[in-house]
């Protein structure tokens, strides 16, 4: 039986659970856009919840909705600095279901509302 000390140590966790790690993460990157909730992205990852949270923390230093919200920022960035699609359509692509979310994460992330990262990059 595993205890908890075991999952804060990337090189204590069996293969099986790193295995289910990465998996979890490539399902989340393979496409931003799509919401999968905690327990459907452990199930197809082959485990539980509570094995994937602990798990991605201890490897990837962050929890899993960080990582995430992580991919989908940087993406937003790239898109808003780098082409002329509208605010809603990044919004979209980025796993976002209104703009009003966006654009509120958005501003928590860089500090600054898109629409003004992109008057600057210009």
């Amino acid at each position: 039986m595993k205890t908890v000390a075991s999952i804060h140590a990337p090189e204590k966790h069996p293969p099986s659970v790193i295995k289910a790690v990465y998996q979890a993460r490539d399902l989340m990157t393979a496409d931003i856009s799509f919401h999968l909730a905690l327990k459907s992205l452990a199930r197809q990852a082959g485990t539980n919840e509570y094995t994937l949270k602990k798990g991605f923390k201890a490897i990837f230093k962050t929890s899993v909705y960080q990582y995430l919200l992580s991919i989908r920022m940087e993406r937003a960035l790239k898109l808003i600095t780098e082409t002329n699609h509208k605010e809603a359509s990044i919004a979209e692509q980025c796993g976002y279901e209104t703009l009003s979310g966006f654009v509120t994460s958005f501003h928590k992330y860089y500090g600054q509302k898109p629409g003004d990262i992109r008057k600057n990059a210009q």
